[in-house]
């Protein structure tokens, strides 16, 4: 992700150069050295920051659907901790704090099978 800010922040810079160029030049603007290599070098520089995009784009999709493959454990987690929470309110003798109820998910975590598989996990 920086490196797209710094890319971004010197495609801003060379974007200013160019327009100081075009500004300042008089006449043909191709026969400008100075301009034809700013012009060059902003094309290399967007021609990368699209090459980045597209791989965080890609890795912004694996990323969402390894999260949305724990979604059910989260949605089983919450509805569990809702209910042992509302225990309290049939019995103040049914009182757990949050830290027992992780201490719970990681034992329960630690004690099931292991699966390179997701779904079996």
């Amino acid at each position: 992700m920086k490196t797209l800010v710094y890319c971004f922040r010197q495609l801003k810079e060379i974007e200013d150069k160019i327009l100081e160029v075009l500004s300042a030049s008089e006449g043909n603007i191709l026969e400008d050295e100075t301009g034809v290599q700013i012009l060059s070098s902003s094309k290399a520089l967007a021609n990368e920051i699209s090459e980045k995009q597209a791989v965080a784009e890609e890795t912004e999709k694996k990323i969402d659907a390894a999260r949305m493959g724990y979604r059910p454990v989260a949605v089983h987690s919450s509805v569990l901790f809702f209910s042992i929470a509302d225990l309290a309110n049939i019995e103040p003798m049914y009182q757990y704090s949050l830290m027992w109820f992780i201490n719970l998910f990681i034992t329960s975590i630690e004690n099931s099978e292991k699966s390179e598989v997701l779904q079996t996990r």
